[in-house]
């Protein structure tokens, strides 16, 4: 018997970014280091907007993208800083990171309906240093596997390539035009967090184990008019 599979992306579904929460993090580790703040914020903004994508799929390493930008900061302690940086946000993570208020609740029940949970999520960190910031966040143990574009060497909708074995059995939960578009493309069955272009849209995760409760695996292709 066929077990649904959740493939889901993390950043804008369980987990929400906040850029004031960023500054924070850099004006505590800058204080830490006596780095200027004000100029290392200007500089990681020009810095992400020229090697962000580069990093994001796996031509530049996480820690080669640190070392490049805090090489900008102190040409002498560059490796240093950038190693400590990498386990201050990551030990950190909840400054910036902000889980969805029903996240652990809803991720509760889907584990416990037995469905399986694959996070994919566009970033510069490789999965590894994802799952720790999930970890951090207390949401690690409900993710069967968790895959970062950094190391999968491409963001979605391409990444959906490598789960192509999933298509008669999983559903795709997300968020942005481009990943639903992609996903849909790619034959999967999509749920989207206040985006109706997916199959089925919802306004709150709430919804999701109930959603979940009506797809008949038997018959996957016609469940994607279920509301």
């Amino acid at each position: 018997m066929k077990k649904l599979v959740l493939i889901t992306d993390i950043t804008g579904i369980w987990i929400l970014k906040n850029d004031k929460g960023y500054e924070n993090l850099m004006k505590e580790f800058c204080k830490r280091y006596n780095i200027n703040f004000k100029k290392a914020l200007k500089l990681r903004d020009k810095f992400l907007i020229k090697y962000r994508k580069l990093t994001r799929v796996g031509k530049i390493s996480y820690y080669e993208f640190e070392e490049m930008f805090f090489k900008l900061i102190d040409k002498k302690k560059y490796k240093k800083l950038a190693r400590e940086y990498m386990k201050f946000e990551i030990e950190n993570c909840n400054i910036f990171l902000k889980l969805n208020k029903n996240a652990k609740e809803v991720l509760r029940k889907i584990k416990k309906m037995g469905i399986k949970i694959i996070g994919i999520i566009d970033a510069i960190k490789p999965s590894k240093l994802k799952k720790e910031e999930l970890k951090t966040l207390g949401i690690l143990r409900y993710f069967d596997e968790v895959y970062s574009s950094h190391d999968l060497k491409c963001e979605k909708p391409e990444a959906f390539k490598y789960f192509k074995n999933y298509v008669d059995k999983a559903v795709f939960l997300g968020h942005d035009n481009d990943e639903i578009l992609g996903a849909m493309r790619f034959g999967f069955l999509t749920i989207s967090l206040n985006n109706k272009k997916a199959n089925i849209f919802i306004k709150s995760l709430n919804q999701l184990p109930q959603i979940f409760s009506k797809i008949n695996l038997i018959n996957f292709k016609q469940t994607k008019n279920v509301k």
